[in-house]
Formats: C-alpha cells, sequence, structure tokens
C-alpha cells in the first residue's frame, strides 16, 4: 500500500495472475513443518485471518519422491495460516497440511496469494503498489507538462520509498529516474482512472 503520508511508503504487494502474493516461502525451519516466510504486507499478523488464501509452488517444481508423469501435482492448494512468529527480519509460520521438515522443504518458492477481488479496498489516499505500476509519470513545470515516463516497479528504502520511472513513447528522454514517494511535496496527484501521476520534480536534461 502507498499511503498519503509525507513520511513513507507502505509494503508492496506483488500483482499476479492468480492474485495478491501476499507472502513468499523461503524455506523449512525446524523440524517440525515450519517455514520461513517473506511477507508482503504492512500488517504480517493479518495474514492469520485473511481469506482465502491458496499455496501456489513455483513453476518447475517437481515434488521429492516418485510420481507418475501422468499425474502431475497440483500448482496451487487451498492454505491456512495457522500460527505466525517474528524471526529476525521475517517470519517463520505453520501452514496448513504442512506437518514435517520434508513438506516444509519442498514448499520453497512457493507463494501465498489471495484473489484480487476479496482484498480491501485502500482507504482514501492510499494506493496498493501494483495500482502504481504502469501509471505515467508527468512533471508539470510552470505552464509545461512533460512526460517524464511510466512507473516501472518500487523500492523500499529506509528513509522514504522510491518510484523508480523508466522512458516511455512520448517520454521527454531515455533516462531511467528515481522519484521519491513524498506526497504533496514530491508526488502531486495521483489519477487512477488517467492514469497517471503528477510530480514536482528537477529535470536534468
Amino acid at each position: 500500500v502507498a499511503d498519503g503520508s509525507p513520511s513513507r511508503m507502505s509494503t508492496s504487494i506483488a500483482p499476479a495472475e492468480e492474485g495478491l502474493t501476499l507472502a513468499t516461502v523461503l524455506g523449512a525451519y525446524g523440524i517440525k513443518g515450519w517455514v520461513r516466510l517473506w511477507v508482503n504486507l504492512e500488517d504480517p499478523s493479518a495474514l492469520t485471518h485473511l481469506s482465502p488464501l491458496t499455496l501456489h509452488k513455483p513453476s518447475g517444481h517437481k515434488p521429492a519422491g516418485h510420481q507418475p508423469s501422468d499425474v502431475p501435482a497440483p500448482a496451487a492448494r487451498p492454505v491456512i495460516i495457522e500460527a505466525l512468529q517474528r524471526q529476525g527480519k521475517g517470519y517463520t509460520a505453520r501452514l496448513s497440511g504442512v506437518e514435517d521438515r520434508t513438506a516444509a522443504e519442498a514448499l520453497k518458492g512457493s507463494d501465498i496469494r489471495m484473489p484480487t477481488a476479496q482484498f480491501p479496498q485502500a482507504d482514501d489516499g492510499d494506493f496498493y503498489w501494483r495500482d502504481l505500476e504502469g501509471l505515467q509519470v508527468w512533471c508539470e513545470e510552470g505552464e509545461s507538462r512533460l512526460l517524464l515516463g511510466i512507473v516501472q516497479r518500487l523500492l523500499e528504502t529506509g528513509a522514504n520509498d522510491v518510484l523508480v520511472v523508466t522512458p516511455s513513447e512520448g517520454s521527454i528522454d531515455d533516462r531511467e529516474r528515481l522519484i521519491p514517494w513524498l506526497p504533496d511535496e514530491v508526488i502531486k496527484q495521483v489519477d487512477l482512472q488517467e492514469r497517471t501521476i503528477a510530480v514536482s520534480w528537477f529535470i536534468d536534461v
């Protein structure tokens, strides 16, 4: 979510064809089936009550052990986050149906997703990162309006987060620009319907 406060933009949620990626399994933790998670939510504890969630194995995943070639493993299945704990810079979790370390190890690289339509609406003045990607970025200099490019991705930083703006058809040059997410100061207006972001930013050409 990108919020309207001048201090920061909160954690991103990556879009995917099957829904929003809320977390990624980094590997197994311990011997009782727990996994290590990288969580893409401002409030990670929300994972324990958001639903419906699905677990998506990475493309090319091959389960451990023998399996007939004519019976492919399901690419996704419903999942419940039964428990979640902070562990260093990440989290550990117990997932439904994962009872031992072998099962947990087999999930490395899997995504935990939620259908886009089921995710809560952003508050007024807040934006999900997925909604900002691809928007045109316009710089208003006096009476002129210059196209800088489109939002290619967003970066989290320690102080403030950053729009990575890449050149596009009609942009003023072929330079990539890093524009801080500073509402009011730099980010003047976001129009999701017009798919534009108006910024106040120096032009060095």
